[in-house]
């Protein structure tokens, strides 16, 4: 045996892997591309946070049958919607719902998509019951939601969380494009404002001690735009990107929220054995934004008859 059989090579990444390299790159700012060896230093950065989005796919609950017959039946999704009825209006008025729907269910008649909704409390009082006493001036707290958003389908769950998978990646690295923007956004401003100064200094108008003020200004701008333009540089900005993609947790992360409801939504608990306790989980990606995330399993036929009712809807008016 030589000295080359016992050296065992890393396997070369495969195809879809150079694949999320390179979109990681485009993404982000093309100048990456310019940085010595970019792909190599990329990779490991780029699978540990495709993985890391792949779990928080897996770990998005559901998926749920989000339907009329589901309302009546299931305590979680009735308490996702305040009517059937409003099932029905998502479905009808959901661009996701138009753009894909037909091919989605195709095969099989139904879908998974993303179902996203803000989660609001609103304080109030109620009626309950109080030893044998009802009182109706109770301080009680509702749970509801709102802006309800259908996105990233396929045609089953597992393809729907391989495809979110993808999404919250494409997500992380787009934050970063928005970082970059920002930093090339603020040169500009200091060379402007370094230039304003230049040319009021020129001038010869100012005293001594606003001269003096000035030159420590140009000086202050001087230090800013190369701190600037190093931040700029291909090899530092394949750097920030490998550290971001390397703790992606700060930037996109799920949380666990379980809270107890009784039947009209009024919150009697937040644990188990207070009520129908509502396990669910909240998303914060990279505008900061907290959605309540479940995936949704949708039916053809229950989506058609939305549909149609809607558009009945706004063919009559009854005066």
């Amino acid at each position: 045996m030589g000295l080359l059989d016992w050296i065992k090579l890393p396997p070369p990444p495969d195809a879809a892997v150079q694949a999320l390299v390179e979109r990681a790159a485009a993404l982000a700012d093309p100048l990456i591309r310019q940085a010595p060896g970019y792909a190599k230093k990329l990779l490991p950065a780029v699978r540990r946070a495709h993985a890391y989005c792949a779990g928080i796919a897996a770990a998005i609950p559901g998926p749920y049958e989000i339907s009329r017959s589901a309302f009546a039946t299931d305590p979680f999704v009735h308490a996702l919607f305040v009517s059937a009825d409003d099932i029905e209006t998502m479905f009808a008025t959901s661009q996701c719902v138009r753009d894909h729907l037909h091919e989605m269910t195709l095969t099989s008649g139904s879908c998974c998509a993303l179902l996203g909704m803000r989660h609001r409390e609103k304080a109030g009082f109620g009626v309950a019951l109080q030893g044998e006493v009802v009182r109706s001036d109770v301080p009680q707290k509702t749970l509801y939601f709102t802006d309800h958003t259908l996105a990233e389908p396929g045609p089953d769950a597992e393809a729907a969380r391989r495809r979110l998978a993808d999404t919250l990646f494409d997500g992380l690295v787009k934050g970063f494009a928005a970082h970059v923007t920002d930093v090339r956004a603020e040169r500009d401003d200091l060379h402007r404002e370094e230039a304003f100064t230049r040319a009021w200094a020129r001038a010869g108008h100012a005293s001594a001690l606003e001269a003096a003020d000035c030159t420590r200004r140009q000086a202050e701008l001087e230090k800013k735009l190369r701190a600037n333009a190093d931040a700029l540089r291909p090899a530092h900005l394949l750097d920030t990107l490998i550290a971001m993609l390397d703790d992606p947790q700060p930037y996109l992360r799920l949380d666990p929220v379980s809270i107890a409801v009784d039947r009209t939504g009024v919150i009697t608990g937040r644990g188990e054995g207070c009520g129908d306790t509502l396990h669910f989980c909240e998303l914060t990606a990279r505008d900061k934004r907290r959605w309540v995330v479940v995936l949704a399993q949708i039916d053809h036929t229950e989506v058609r008859r939305a549909l149609e009712r809607f558009e009945s809807a706004r063919r009559y008016i009854v005066i």
